[in-house]
Formats: structure tokens, C-alpha cells, sequence
């Protein structure tokens, strides 16, 4: 009962959504100014879903105008809507546990975007706007974890490393710490081994076959200066590569933290997303709210730029029109 029902003959012949011409013009992309992709496929559907109701269509129109005399307002509103990405999408892969860090962090960006957008609404005085800026919710609890918890600019995969900010876990940060220790004690071990046996261009290196090793280029090779408790492991055509018990016991440590690391890395994360998944109705409803002030936006955009003026809505069955231009023809 609220909306024009339109077939898609007649969508398709109104050249709403497409053109039938390879280079013609839909009514959409005109109308379109959108900043949100939220914003766009809301912005479809009320083109193919024309409101039947005056107070509805004149509840728009007011918000319109009002965008039109604050254009300073609108221009600050659309500067954070951009910065809030597909907050829709990305809100629907979390029960599917599909979210990814970066996506998380994202949705960290899209709740602080929130704040100002919901101040501004709020001392807008105009009605339309000032209720939904009480029904938009910066769900300031989940938006202090998730800046708690991750890192600014985590890899895709939780399997890279390095999602998870310092402070969060003791035993996270303690293998963290066995680490980067780690690898100091390899510099240290490669050291010692060179000044021992007088092997100044000794490297340690590593491959998933042997694990660490040492290598000794073939212009040492035959000097009688290898140690015997070294083991060969690999022959190159340039160099021997070696390994010894010091060197195994460190790599047991240094392996064994790195998969630790990456199990409870995991953990965290997954943790995180649970805790998201109780915040997905309100995001959900925060982001069809961004989405209806994209689409008002875009009509004030697209009214200041071709000169549309404000029509006046009755319901005696007249249709007046004084010096009109086609929308889709005239571009």
C-alpha cells in the first residue's frame, strides 16, 4: 500500500535502473550522487519504489530542502559517510565468520564516523534528521574494544600475524617476546661460530626443509675450518650448509612460539568476532539510516546542479507543470 507498484516492463521502458541504448542514460544515473554503497542500492529501490503517501513524499522533500539551505552541513555529513565503507555488507559477514582484521578495523572507522554524524543530526532542528539521529547507535563499547584489541592496519589473513596490539594477552606478548629475542640470539650464535672458526662471511638462513642453518661458501670449504660438531645438511654449487645442536634448540623455541602465536592470534580474533556478533542489529539499523541521508544528500546534490526545483505534492489527480525539462533526456 506505501509504494507505486511497477512491473518490469515498465521499469524497463521508464529506463529507471537501465538504458535500452549502448550510450544512454538511466534515470539512476542521474539521480545518483551517492557517496555510500549502502546509499546506491537504497537509492534503486526507491527509484523502482515510488512513495504514494504526501506526508511521506513531503517528509522527504523537507530533509532535501533542508540539505539544499545547509549545504556546509551536508558537505561535512558526506565527508564521514565516505569514510564508513559498505558498512552493510561487511556487518553480514560476521555471523558467517567471514569478516576479516582489516574489515574489523574498518568497522571500527564506520562507528567513529558515526559520533559526528548523530551530533550533527541531532542540532539540525529539523525533525526527519533529528529522529535519526536518535536511532543511530555508535555502539561505543564494541568501537573501545575493537581500539583495544587491534592492531591499526592488521594484515587480510589472521594467519599473517601481527593482528592482535600488545597489552591484550600476557602469553601473546610473551612469545612475542621469545621472538624477537630470538632472532637477536641467531645474530648472536653466527657471531660467535664466525670469530671461532674464523669463517668471516658465515650466514644463517632458513628453509622449511632444515629449518635453520648455517652456510659456509666454497672458498672456506676446503680450509679445514669446519667444526666436527657441525652437520653437512645441503650441498650448492657455491656453498655448504650445516646445522648443530645449538642451533636446533633455538629453532625448536622460535618455531614452536610462532605457531603459538598464530593459534592464539586466532583465538583473540575469533573472541572479537563473537563479541561483534552481538552488536548486528543495531549496525544493521545504522546502516540503513546512513544509507536514507546518502540518498536525501544525493537529491540536494543533484538539485543544486540542474536547477530541479521543490514540487508541491497534492491529491486532487492534476498533474501541472510549468517549463519542464526531462531528466534522462536532457543529459
Amino acid at each position: 500500500d506505501k509504494y507505486v507498484w511497477l512491473d518490469r516492463f515498465t521499469i524497463r521502458n521508464l529506463e529507471l535502473i537501465y538504458s535500452q541504448h549502448e550510450n544512454g542514460v538511466a534515470l539512476i544515473d542521474v539521480l545518483d550522487k551517492t557517496v555510500s554503497p549502502m546509499g546506491g542500492r537504497l537509492l534503486k529501490k526507491w527509484v523502482v519504489l515510488p512513495l504514494k503517501s504526501k506526508k511521506a513524499i513531503e517528509g522527504r522533500l523537507a530533509v532535501v530542502e533542508f540539505f539544499i539551505r545547509n549545504q556546509d552541513l551536508a558537505k561535512e555529513l558526506d565527508t564521514h559517510i565516505r569514510t564508513m565503507g559498505d558498512l552493510e555488507r561487511l556487518i553480514s559477514k560476521v555471523p558467517l565468520g567471514k569478516v576479516n582484521p582489516r574489515e574489523v578495523v574498518q568497522l571500527k572507522k564506520a562507528l567513529q564516523a558515526i559520533v559526528p554524524i548523530k551530533e550533527n543530526l541531532a542540532k539540525s532542528e529539523n525533525k526527519t534528521l533529528e529522529k535519526i539521529a536518535d536511532g543511530l547507535n555508535p555502539c561505543s563499547k564494541l568501537k573501545d574494544q575493537i581500539e583495544k584489541e587491534m592492531q591499526e592496519d592488521p594484515p587480510v589473513l589472521v594467519s599473517k600475524g601481527g593482528v592482535i596490539k600488545a597489552g591484550v594477552s600476557e602469553e601473546l606478548d610473551e612469545l612475542r617476546n621469545i621472538i624477537a629475542n630470538g632472532k637477536e640470539l641467531l645474530l648472536d650464535i653466527q657471531k660467535t661460530e664466525a670469530e671461532k672458526t674464523g669463517i668471516t662471511n658465515l650466514k644463517i638462513g632458513f628453509n622449511n626443509v632444515f629449518g635453520y642453518y648455517l652456510e659456509v661458501t666454497n672458498k672456506y670449504k676446503n680450509q679445514g675450518l669446519i667444526p666436527e660438531n657441525w652437520v653437512r645438511k645441503q650441498t650448492l654449487t657455491s656453498a655448504e650448509r650445516y646445522i648443530t645442536d645449538e642451533l636446533k634448540k633455538l629453532e625448536s623455541k622460535i618455531l614452536g612460539a610462532e605457531e603459538k602465536i598464530q593459534a592464539l592470534e586466532a583465538d583473540l580474533f575469533q573472541s572479537l568476532v563473537l563479541s561483534i556478533g552481538d552488536y548486528i542489529q543495531p549496525i544493521q539499523y545504522n546502516a540503513s539510516l546512513i544509507a536514507q541521508i546518502d540518498c536525501l544528500m544525493a537529491f540536494a546534490k543533484i538539485a543544486i546542479r540542474n536547477e530541479y526545483c521543490l514540487p508541491k505534492v497534492t491529491e486532487d489527480g492534476k498533474i501541472d507543470i510549468k517549463e519542464g525539462r526531462h531528466p534522462v533526456i536532457e543529459q
